[in-house]
């Protein structure tokens, strides 16, 4: 691995290794400042909020002033601001609004990341997962020794977990290799008739309803696990474990691409993720089957990312490419996120929390539907993985 590559790799690390402290904890963090469940879904649904509009914004900023590095840097370096005004706030107003300008920035970080990667990494392109692991690895590390601090000092230190490794990821971003970009003109026509295809239309669709599936599971799975009476030494190894099959899936990448074609990713992560939730709802109080729906992470995060990363790098011009991977940020993980956690909030209130996971499974079975019929003869299906990798050359 060349200097490039290894900043890359830490990068990952170090924006993953904070969402290994924010994605398992910050929900029972609010739960302690006083929020029900109906405003924790609120105020995590509102972190999505800002993903279905700023990230999209802020890659065509990057594309259009041709300063994608720039860009990125900025980004995450207001998201390390926004989070640490976070302890000094009061009220589910001000949480609100902080929570929509965190996550304005903060998720406008990866696909930015991603772009630079796809960029460095060329014509080796199936090299990604080998770098992306990387952001695994960072979130087991950091959520395993997170939730053992936690157990013994409270959640009340969860922002300042948090915090380190967000500086973290915001001094990589100054050394990434800068992102070159070409000379050709963006042209909103090109963009409109490429977002209307039926390949991008339909992996729209099946990347949103699977991260909708999955509100629950960002919401409230540590508050579930609580209640059925795990410690939080023992959720956050949980958390753990999932991320420790994203790393197999990443660091497999290149056998997944030349084996399977991205619509056959898409069927399986979604599949998969019904399966998942299913368990979820009726077996928690079950460690070891609970384990093992754990280990079906792969598919619901790590399989179903490489299908977005790659659908936006292959489907999208080399002039498009930050407005590419944020469209599906924004799109899937910003508006499926805010349906799903709002909806997850609803149901768990409502009617019970066993009812959010049900919900959840019918959802993505849905979207496995979506997966198999919209996705049949695209070129997301046609076209095999080995003339993907060499079909391109940002």
């Amino acid at each position: 691995m060349n200097s490039d590559s290894l900043r890359l790799a830490a990068g990952y690390f170090m924006y993953f290794g904070a969402v290994g402290i924010f994605a398992p904890f910050w929900s029972p963090y609010l739960a302690l400042r006083g929020f029900g469940p109906v405003e924790i879904g609120l105020l995590i649904a509102l972190v999505s909020a800002a993903r279905a509009v700023v990230p999209l914004m802020l890659g065509w900023i990057a594309d259009a002033t041709k300063r994608p590095t720039r860009v990125l840097q900025i980004s995450a370096a207001l998201a390390v601001v926004c989070f640490a005004l976070f302890p000094l706030q009061s009220g589910l107003l001000s949480f609100g609004l902080l929570s929509l300008l965190f996550g304005a920035f903060w998720n406008a970080v990866i696909p930015l990341f991603d772009s630079h990667a796809l960029h460095h990494l060329g014509t080796q392109s199936h090299r990604y997962g080998r770098l992306r692991l990387w952001g695994s690895v960072g979130f087991i590390v950091v959520t395993s020794v997170g939730g053992f601090i936690l157990d013994q000092a409270g959640y009340r230190w969860v922002p300042w977990l948090a915090l380190p490794p967000m500086i973290g990821a915001f001094l990589m971003t100054l050394t990434v290799p800068p992102m070159a970009t070409t000379a050709d003109r963006i042209s909103l026509r090109e963009l409109g008739s490429i977002v209307r295809s039926r390949g991008v239309v339909a992996a729209l669709v099946v990347a949103t309803l699977v991260v909708m599936s999955s509100g629950a599971y960002y919401a409230f799975f540590s508050i579930w696990l609580e209640t059925n009476h795990y410690d939080k030494s023992t959720i956050g190894l949980l958390w753990a474990l999932g991320v420790l099959a994203e790393v197999a899936v990443f660091a497999m990448g290149q056998s997944l691409l030349t084996r399977f074609s991205i619509r056959t990713l898409f069927i399986a992560a979604a599949a998969g993720t019904a399966v998942r939730w299913m368990v979820v709802a009726w077996f928690v109080a079950h460690p070891v089957l609970l384990a093992a729906s754990q280990l079906l992470h792969c598919l619901s995060f790590a399989v179903l990312h490489f299908a977005i990363v790659l659908t936006a790098h292959r489907e999208f011009p080399p002039a498009l490419q930050s407005t590419g991977q944020s469209l599906f940020s924004s799109v899937a993980y910003g508006g499926g996120g805010l349906a799903g956690s709002l909806l997850a909030g609803v149901i768990w209130a409502a009617v019970s929390a066993r009812a959010s996971y049900v919900t959840a499974a019918i959802i993505v079975v849905f979207a496995t539907i979506c997966a198999v019929l919209g996705l049949r003869g695209t070129s997301l299906d046609q076209i095999s993985p080995r003339q993907f990798r060499n079909s391109r050359a940002p």
